[in-house]
């Protein structure tokens, strides 16, 4: 279920997209972001991560495939690209990052969609301008397009 859609998305309102999009999520919640290098993935994760209230800074790991946040909840950043394939060790690795007590953000989820279970969100990210993006959310369930309805 598509709950957001826009085009013309700069830096500014992508923030606020995140800001909101925080307060809607839970402990447990899967998010895959899909879209092209430079799209704003990591940015919005960033976001994502101190709207949380995660006080370190917030990078992208796509050296060392997994970055873990503490906060009152723990955010687990997982970023994919490097792999073209999960094999089954892997996917027992990528299972982990997966809790109830945890909020797991995965960029180029692609390698690892039968290994990560169902996701609760849905991201989309393309380019525009140099400056701007289309995003599209995609609640995947209706509890959360209901959170996302009440995290105005």
């Amino acid at each position: 279920m598509v709950v957001l859609e826009e085009t013309g998305v700069g830096l500014t309102r992508l923030e606020e997209i995140g800001r909101r999009f925080a307060r809607a999520l839970r402990p447990g919640d899967l998010v895959l972001l899909h879209g092209a290098l430079g799209t704003g993935k990591t940015t919005l994760i960033r976001v994502l991560a101190h709207a949380l209230a995660v006080r370190d800074a917030v990078r992208s790991p796509s050296f060392t495939i997994a970055n873990i946040y503490s906060g009152p909840v723990t955010v687990n950043h997982l970023d994919l690209y490097r792999l073209e394939d999960v094999g089954e060790e892997d996917a027992l690795a990528l299972e982990e990052y997966v809790t109830p007590d945890s909020i797991t953000l995965v960029e180029w989820p692609e390698a690892g969609l039968r290994s990560l279970g169902n996701p609760q969100w849905t991201v989309h990210l393309q380019h525009q301008t140099l400056q701007s993006r289309a995003v599209r959310l995609e609640a995947e369930t209706a509890e959360a397009k209901q959170r996302w309805e009440t995290a105005a």
